[in-house]
């Protein structure tokens, strides 16, 4: 045994046999996605496997918070709800391998929960167990090397430490070591990652999961130092990289999934096929997304598809079926692009090249529907939509939104299966109540500006000095938009709490270059 292993060995000794009810398990939510998003961007850059698309942080990210989302939705009604919750919202919001996998390990969890009251030791273990065999069953063709190998590993280490009487803060600190160990193991498996000299990117972003969880449950006296990932891109090989990747939403007639998978596998590679009743979760690799679409009305009714070119060109969101209306994201949030698009909106991020109004309005003309909603996220934005509008009128309205967190609110409204005259006139009642305020200025003081909040040296003081201009004594939620300049948010988080304890704080990182915050109260 190592000398940090019996470093927390002890330290682990001192901690409570702990178990995860319904508050532990939002918390333990909570804790991946902050985990994910303060990682997110470095898996992007690791992401080599099955093709360098650098989206893999960012997909166990989006899939992590809606299901965080959706299990706060339901908050009070006990753990088999919760975790039920977060299971289905995993199941839409999955995208990309990884983000298919680990919405496995959420259905595991529910599964295992409708057994148990609380998540012991055993409780978990059979959850891990449950979410290695539900994800080799979602993939066509396994493949080692990847998020499924760490997950066997432990599962199996688990299994272990619940058979020997061991607490579930022992099961965790034992899980953590076996899967760095395993996400070492990747290079050994994949040609690919021991060309580029990496480990498997979701593998390690589930490790990275694995060790917030661990933090978590061995309590505030052990804070474990987070997983280290690289900070810069790998290389990349100069090939070209051809194809697309698909992910849809179907409502199935009743067609096996392991036929569609098979069917699937005619089209392409990759494949995996999930669901919940007859709601299927399909992704796949494929040069024929067409073909491919045809395919799955064939067999269910297509309630979203999003479709992603390996070239790194905007993804594309069909219209599969006939629309009255769709929403436009104007942001200059690469992140929020992305989440529009998931969402089902069509997104254009602002910041990457100039943007004119006439372009724009060029652009919203050629979209195949009656109506056009736009949601900007700024005063530039606005300005430019509003002059389209006065050429298409009455093709297009755009909402008066002026900054990333109220743009950020907004699109919690949006769901792909509603009706999006129901889902705007909600957003227009929570505009009128929401509270924003943007950090400007970077919190080193160089700016050259006259903002105040700008000349001070801490985000977290700068965070709660704008918060105060809000009157956040009577606000229930803060969203916060982050940006690709802050490093750890966690610390300006537990600032809010320790000031405003009865806040909800949503945060999501928005990558965009300035503001390094953006903050709405609701």
């Amino acid at each position: 045994m190592s000398e940090q292993e019996k470093d927390e060995t002890a330290m682990i000794s001192q901690a409570p046999a702990l178990v995860w009810d319904e508050a532990t398990f939002l918390a333990a939510l909570d804790a991946a996605v902050t985990a994910l998003g303060d990682h997110a961007a470095s898996l992007d850059a690791l992401n080599v496997f099955p093709v360098a698309d650098g989206d893999t942080g960012t997909n166990l990210l989006l899939t992590a918070r809606a299901a965080l989302r959706a299990a706060r939705n339901v908050a009070g009604e006990g753990l088999p709800a919760v975790t039920e919750a977060a299971a289905r919202a995993a199941l839409r919001a999955a995208h990309g391998n990884s983000g298919v996998i680990l919405s496995q390990v959420f259905r595991a969890l529910a599964e295992t929960t409708r057994e148990h009251t609380v998540l012991d030791a055993f409780a978990f273990s059979d959850a891990l167990t449950r979410a290695d065999a539900l994800a080799r069953r979602a993939l066509l063709h396994p493949i080692e090397g990847t998020m499924i190998t760490v997950l066997r590993a432990v599962a199996e280490t688990a299994v272990r430490v619940a058979e020997t009487g061991g607490t579930l803060a022992d099961l965790f600190l034992a899980v953590r070591r076996a899967a760095v160990a395993a996400v070492a193991r990747t290079p050994e498996f994949l040609t690919v990652l021991r060309e580029r000299g990496v480990v498997d990117s979701g593998a390690q972003g589930l490790a990275v999961i694995f060790d917030a969880w661990t933090a978590l449950a061995c309590g505030e006296e052990m804070e474990l130092r987070p997983l280290p990932v690289p900070s810069k891109p790998v290389p990349r090989s100069d090939k070209p990289t051809t194809g697309y990747c698909l992910n849809a939403l179907l409502y199935c007639d009743g067609t096996p999934r392991e036929r569609i998978a098979q069917e699937l596998a005619r089209y392409g590679e990759s494949i995996e096929v999930i669901g919940d009743g007859d709601l299927l979760r399909v992704h796949l690799h494929t040069t024929m997304p067409d073909t491919v679409q045809g395919f799955l009305r064939h067999v269910g009714q297509i309630r979203s598809i999003i479709i992603d070119s390996f070239s790194g060109e905007p993804a594309v969101v069909p219209l599969t079926e006939p629309r009255q209306s769709i929403l436009v994201v104007l942001s200059a949030a690469p992140g929020i692009v992305t989440l529009a698009h998931r969402l089902g909106a069509y997104g254009i991020t602002t910041n990457r090249k100039p943007l004119s109004a006439s372009s724009l309005m060029s652009h919203l003309a050629k979209l195949p529907v009656e109506q056009i909603v736009v949601l900007p996220s700024s005063d530039t934005d606005v300005e430019m939509a509003q002059q389209a509008a006065r050429t298409l009128h009455p093709r297009l309205a755009v909402l008066p939104v002026r900054s990333l967190a109220a743009q950020l609110v907004a699109l919690s409204f949006l769901d792909p299966e509603r009706d999006l005259d129901e889902t705007v006139r909600e957003i227009q009642a929570v505009l009128a109540r929401l509270r924003t305020v943007d950090i400007l200025a970077s919190t080193t003081g160089r700016d050259g500006g006259d903002n105040v909040l700008g000349r001070m040296t801490s985000l977290p003081a700068v965070a709660l000095q704008a918060l105060s201009s809000l009157d956040p004594e009577d606000a229930e939620l803060c969203s916060i938009v982050i940006g690709e300049t802050v490093g750890r948010i966690e610390p300006v988080r537990q600032a809010i709490l320790e000031r405003w304890p009865h806040l909800q704080i949503e945060l999501f990182w928005g990558h965009q270059p300035a503001p390094p915050l953006s903050i709405a109260l609701e």
